[in-house]
C-alpha cells in the first residue's frame, strides 16, 4: 500500500494555523466529497485504505492532518485545541476548496467521517455547522454532546467496577508535562503498543493508570515489536516516525484540553442562546468496535442514542458492530469500506438492510 501524503496546504486566515491535507475533487460530480478526520496518534495516512477505494468510485476526498499532527502546525497552547477553533478551521478549508452543501447545480455536498479524537472535531462540526454536511459517520468513539464535562476519575472508577480495569487511565499520563517527550524518546515502544495484533493488550499496557509510562521506559523495542499488528508495514512505521519525531507534546495537548473540559462553558452558553445544536438531526452512522478495550459498543450505543434526534427509533441513526479492535479502518478495511459505501449510497435504511450486524 503506497503512502498517501498531503498534497495541499492552507493557512487559516482567522487563526494563522497552517494545515496540510489531501484533497481530490470528485470525478463524478454528483458524488459527495468525503471529509476524513483521524485520531491519536495518527495522521491522514490512517485513511490509506479508504482514500483510493472511494476515489475509484468517484467520490471526492478531503483528509487533513489535524492540528498538532503530521504536516499541520503543532502548537502547544491548549486554547488552540478548542472545538470552536478547530471546527472553524476545518470549515475554512472547506470554504477555501469551494466545498459547500449539496445543491441543485449537481454538487454532491460533504459527508464527514471521523475516528477516535477526530470524532471530537466532528461532534463540534455537527453542533456548529450541521447544515454544511449531508451525513455523519463516527468510528469507535461516539458523538460528544456539547456542554458536557469530562470526569476521567469517575470514568476510571466505573469502568474498573464494570470491566475489571480502568478504561482511561492513560489520560492521566498523556496530560502530564513530561508525556510528549517521554513518548518521543520511546516512540517505537509506543507505536508498537498503539497498533497491536491483539487489542486486548491495551487492558494491561494502555488503559490502567500508570501502565503506559512503565511499559515505555522498561521495554525494549525488540520485545515490543512482537506486538505490532500485521496490517502495519515498515513503511507505515517510518512514516509515523517522520511525522512525529521525538516529541508528541502537541498531539498530547488534545488530552489536556479534554481532561480540563476547556470550552464546555462556552458550549453551554451557545446551546442556551441557540447558536449551536445539542443533537444531530441528519442521518448518522456509528461503527462500533467490538474488541476495543477503550471504546466499547455499549458506550457507543449510549452516546449515539443520546446525541442523535430520536435515537435508534427516530430513523436517523444506524449502529453497526464490527469484530475489530480500535483501528477498524485498518484492521477491517474491506468491511469498513463496504459499510461506508452502503451508508453513503442508501443511508440509514440501506445499512439496516445490509448483511452487516446493525441496530435500527
Amino acid at each position: 500500500m503506497p503512502l498517501f501524503l498531503p498534497n495541499k496546504t492552507y493557512t487559516i486566515p482567522s487563526t494563522g494555523q497552517k494545515y496540510a491535507y489531501i484533497h481530490h475533487p470528485p470525478s463524478n460530480g454528483s458524488k459527495p466529497t468525503l471529509l476524513f478526520l483521524h485520531g491519536f496518534p495518527s495522521t491522514s495516512h490512517d485513511w490509506r485504505f479508504q482514500i483510493p477505494h472511494f476515489r475509484s468510485l468517484g467520490y471526492g476526498i478531503l483528509a487533513p492532518d489535524l492540528l498538532g499532527y503530521g504536516g499541520t502546525e503543532k502548537p502547544t497552547d491548549v486554547g488552540c485545541y478548542l472545538g470552536s477553533e478547530m471546527s472553524k478551521e476545518i470549515i475554512a478549508i472547506l470554504d477555501h476548496e469551494g466545498l459547500g452543501p449539496k445543491d441543485a447545480k449537481g454538487s454532491g455536498g460533504v459527508v464527514a467521517i471521523a475516528h477516535d479524537w477526530g470524532t471530537y472535531v466532528l461532534s463540534q462540526l455537527a453542533s456548529r455547522y450541521q447544515d454544511r454536511f449531508e451525513k455523519f459517520v463516527f468510528m469507535s468513539v461516539p458523538y460528544t454532546m456539547p456542554g458536557k464535562r469530562t470526569d476521567i476519575k469517575m470514568v476510571n472508577k466505573r469502568t474498573k467496577e464494570k470491566f475489571g480495569y480502568e478504561m482511561m487511565g492513560y489520560w492521566l499520563f498523556f496530560t502530564t508535562p513530561r508525556a510528549g517527550r517521554a513518548i518521543g524518546e520511546n516512540w517505537e515502544n509506543f507505536f508498537n503498543a498503539m497498533y497491536p495484533t491483539d487489542p486486548a493488550i491495551w487492558k494491561t499496557v494502555l488503559a490502567p493508570t500508570g501502565t503506559m509510562e512503565g511499559f515505555l521506559t522498561t521495554t525494549s523495542p525488540l520485545v515490543s515489536s512482537s506486538l505490532l499488528a500485521p496490517y502495519i508495514t515498515e513503511e507505515d512505521k517510518a512514516h509515523h516516525h517522520s511525522a512525529f519525531g521525538s516529541d508528541y507534546s502537541a498531539p498530547c495537548t488534545w488530552y489536556v484540553r479534554g481532561i480540563s473540559s476547556l470550552g464546555v462553558e462556552e458550549e453551554k452558553d451557545s446551546i442556551k442562546n441557540g447558536k449551536i445544536k445539542e443533537k444531530i438531526g441528519k442521518e448518522t452512522l456509528m461503527i462500533a468496535t467490538v474488541n476495543d478495550p477503550v471504546g466499547s459498543p455499549e458506550r457507543a450505543r449510549m452516546g449515539m442514542q443520546a446525541g442523535v434526534e430520536g435515537g435508534l427509533a427516530g430513523g436517523k441513526l444506524a449502529i453497526v458492530e464490527v469484530d475489530s479492535g480500535h483501528w477498524v479502518m485498518l484492521q477491517r478495511a474491506e468491511e469498513t469500506n463496504r459499510i461506508l459505501k452502503e451508508f453513503f449510497e442508501n443511508g440509514v435504511k440501506g445499512v439496516g438492510k445490509s448483511r452487516f450486524k446493525a441496530s435500527l
